[in-house]
C-alpha cells in the first residue's frame, strides 16, 4: 500500500506542476493540423456529420480555433491530405479540449489540448515509479523518478509536444504491461499491452521496434526448456499473443476513417515513413565509416544532465555484470529498451532531426537505468567503506547508507536550478560536456537552439506588453499558425503581408535564431541582420534563440 501510495502522490505531484507550469509553454509548429484534423475526427465520431454547420447556431458550446470549416473531415479523406502520422494522439487531445474548454470551460482553448500531453507523461511517471518500486526498491525507484522529472527534454516537451511524449508514454507502459504478463503468465496484462501497443502505434510507428526487445527478452528469458514449455502450452496466454498485433492495429484503424475509403492509403502511409526515416539529415562529419550516424548518440551525451549521464553508466555496467544471475532477465529489459532506439536511427543510413525528440522512448529506460546505477555506487562505496573502517554495527552502516542516499538525491539539486533559471526553454539545455548551449552554438551543433516554435509565445507575450496600439507584427519565416491569434493583443495587426523589408515602415518582426533558422532563412530577408538592432531577445547561456526587431529606421544600426 505505501508502494502504491507513493506512486499516486509523485504522479499527482508531476501532474499538477505540469498543469501549473501548461501556460509558459508555447505551441509546436506541427500542433496546428494535428488539431484540425483530430477535431475533423472527433466531431464526426460524435455526431456523425462531416461539417460544422450545426455548431454555428449552438451558442451554449465554446468553438476551438481549430474547428475549422475548411477543415472539416471531407478534407482529411481527399487526396492525400492525410498520409502522414496516424490520428489518434489528435482525436484524444481533441477530446480533451471537447470537456475542458469547449464544455466546462475551466481551462483555454489552447492548453487542453496540452492537457492531454500533460496527463500522459503523467501517466509515464506513474509507470516508471511503479515498475521500479517493485522491480528495484524504494530508493531506486525515486532516482529514476528524478531522472525522468528533470530530463530536460521530456520536462519541457511533455508540456506542449503532441507526438513524442505521447507514444514514450504508451511504448512504455506497453513494454511492462508486456513484461509482467510474461513473467507471470498472465493473458490479461498480454491484451492491456496490445491495448497500449495500438495507442501508442496510433501516434507514431516507434512502437514496432518494441516488439524488438520485447521478442529479444523473451527468448533469452524463456531458454529454460520446462519454463518455456509450460510458457507455450498456456492456452490463453499463447491466444493472447496471437491477438496482440490484431488489437494493436485494429486501435489504428478504426480511429482512423482515412484508411477505412481504400487500403492502398495503407501504402501511402507505409512510403511517407520510409521517405522521413530513411534519410540523413546531418553533414558527413557524424557518419562512422560512412554508415554509422553519431548523431543521437552524441545528442544523448550531450544533452542528458551530467547526474543522470553518469548514473545511468553505472546502471549500464550492473547490468552486464549481473546479466546471467538476473532471474527474469530483467535487466537485458531494460538495455534492449534503450539501446534499440538509439541503435534504429544510427544504422542502415536511418536518421532524425531536430534532437532526439523522436525518440523520446530512450528517455525512461535511461532513466530507470540510472536508478539502478545509483543503487550500484551506494552498495560499492558502502561496501569499500564497511571493509576499510571495520565496521560492523548494524546502526552504523545504515546510518553510512542514508548518508549516500541523501548524497545522491542532493545531486540532482544542480540540475534543478539550472532547469529552472532557463524555464520554459529546457528544451535547448545543453550540458557542462559540450560548453551548454553557447558550446553548441560556437561549435555549430546540429540542431541546437531548437525550440519547436515554443519560444514563439514569449515573444508575443513581450509584444503585447510593449508594442503600441495598432502595431504590426510579422514572422520572417515562420508560419502565421505558429502564434494563435488568441494569444495576441486584438488591437495587433498580425499577418505576413505587414513585412516590409528594406522599406522599414515600422513592423515589428520576430523570429527564431537558432541552427535550422541559419540555414534556412531567405537571402532576401537577411538584410535586418545587418542593419536592425534587437530590441527584445530571449536568451538561454547567453545564446540568442529568437529575437524582435522594429523595423525603422530609429532602430538602425547607423543610428
Amino acid at each position: 500500500m505505501k508502494k502504491y501510495l507513493l506512486v499516486i502522490v509523485l504522479s499527482l505531484l508531476y501532474f499538477a506542476l505540469g498543469v501549473f507550469t501548461i501556460k509558459d509553454y508555447g505551441m509546436n509548429w506541427d500542433e496546428p493540423v494535428h488539431y484540425l484534423r483530430g477535431q475533423a475526427y472527433l466531431h464526426f465520431f460524435l455526431t456523425g456529420k462531416k461539417d460544422y454547420k450545426d455548431l454555428s447556431n449552438d451558442s451554449s458550446l465554446r468553438r476551438s480555433i481549430y474547428q475549422s470549416d475548411d477543415y472539416a473531415y471531407t478534407y482529411f479523406l481527399s487526396g492525400d491530405n492525410d498520409v502522414g502520422h496516424p490520428p489518434l494522439n489528435d482525436i484524444l487531445a481533441s477530446f480533451s479540449n471537447y470537456i475542458f474548454y469547449q464544455k466546462l470551460g475551466i481551462i483555454g482553448d489552447i492548453e487542453s489540448y496540452h492537457l492531454f500531453v500533460v496527463f500522459t507523461s503523467a501517466l509515464l511517471v506513474a509507470s516508471i515509479l511503479f515498475f521500479t518500486l517493485y522491480e528495484f526498491g524504494f530508493f531506486v525507484g525515486i532516482i529514476s523518478f528524478l531522472s525522468l522529472l528533470l530530463y530536460p527534454l521530456f520536462l519541457s516537451e511533455s508540456h506542449f509536444n503532441i507526438k513524442d511524449p505521447v507514444e514514450a508514454s504508451f511504448y512504455s507502459i506497453t513494454v511492462i504491461l508486456a513484461y509482467y504478463g510474461v513473467i507471470k503468465n498472465n493473458w490479461k496484462m498480454i491484451i492491456a499491452a496490445s491495448l497500449f501497443a495500438g495507442l501508442a502505434l496510433g501516434a507514431k510507428p516507434n512502437i514496432i521496434f518494441s516488439f524488438v526487445t520485447i521478442i529479444s527478452w523473451v527468448i533469452i528469458q524463456k531458454l529454460d526448456i520446462i519454463r518455456q514449455v509450460k510458457w507455450l502450452f498456456s492456452k490463453k496466454l499463447t491466444f493472447s499473443v496471437l491477438l496482440f498485433p490484431l488489437i494493436a492495429i485494429s486501435v489504428v484503424y478504426l480511429s482512423w476513417p482515412y484508411l477505412w475509403q481504400n487500403p492502398v492509403n495503407m501504402l501511402k502511409i507505409l512510403s511517407y515513413y520510409k521517405d522521413i526515416g530513411g534519410t540523413l539529415y546531418q553533414p558527413g562529419n557524424y557518419l562512422i565509416l560512412g554508415i554509422i550516424n553519431t548523431y543521437a548518440i552524441q545528442w544523448i551525451i550531450f544533452t542528458t544532465p551530467i547526474v543522470a549521464l553518469l548514473l545511468s553508466c553505472f546502471g549500464i555496467i550492473y547490468c552486464i555484470k549481473n546479466f546471467v544471475k538476473d532471474k527474469n532477465k530483467t535487466l537485458f529489459l531494460i538495455l534492449l529498451w534503450l539501446v534499440v532506439p538509439i541503435l534504429r536511427v544510427s544504422i542502415f543510413h536511418t536518421g532524425i532531426y531536430g534532437g532526439v525528440r523522436q525518440i523520446m522512448e530512450f528517455v525512461p529506460a535511461m532513466a530507470i537505468l540510472s536508478g539502478i546505477g545509483a543503487n550500484y555506487i551506494v552498495k560499492q562505496v558502502s561496501g569499500i567503506t564497511y571493509r576499510l573502517f571495520k565496521i560492523k554495527s548494524y546502526y552504523r552502516k545504515n546510518f553510512i547508507l542514508y548518508i549516500l542516499y541523501f548524497m545522491l538525491i542532493f545531486s540532482f539539486i544542480p540540475i534543478t536550478l539550472k532547469l529552472i533559471s532557463i524555464h520554459p526553454n529546457e528544451n535547448v539545455y545543453f550540458n557542462p560536456i559540450l560548453g551548454g548551449l553557447k558550446g553548441a552554438k560556437q561549435k555549430n551543433f546540429a540542431d541546437w537552439g531548437t525550440t519547436l516554435g515554443s519560444v514563439y509565445k514569449q515573444g508575443i507575450t513581450w509584444i503585447n506588453e510593449h508594442a503600441e496600439k495598432k502595431a504590426n507584427v510579422a514572422l520572417i519565416k515562420g508560419l502565421l499558425s505558429n502564434v494563435p491569434r488568441i494569444w495576441i493583443r486584438p488591437d495587433i495587426n498580425f499577418h505576413e503581408k505587414y513585412y516590409s523589408g528594406p522599406a522599414k515602415k515600422g513592423e515589428y518582426l520576430m523570429e527564431v535564431t537558432d541552427y535550422s533558422w541559419n540555414l534556412s532563412i531567405p537571402k532576401d530577408k537577411k538584410y535586418y541582420l545587418d542593419t536592425l538592432v534587437p530590441v527584445y531577445e530571449i536568451k538561454v547561456d547567453g545564446v540568442t534563440v529568437l529575437s524582435i526587431w522594429k523595423n525603422d529606421r530609429s532602430h538602425a544600426f547607423e543610428n
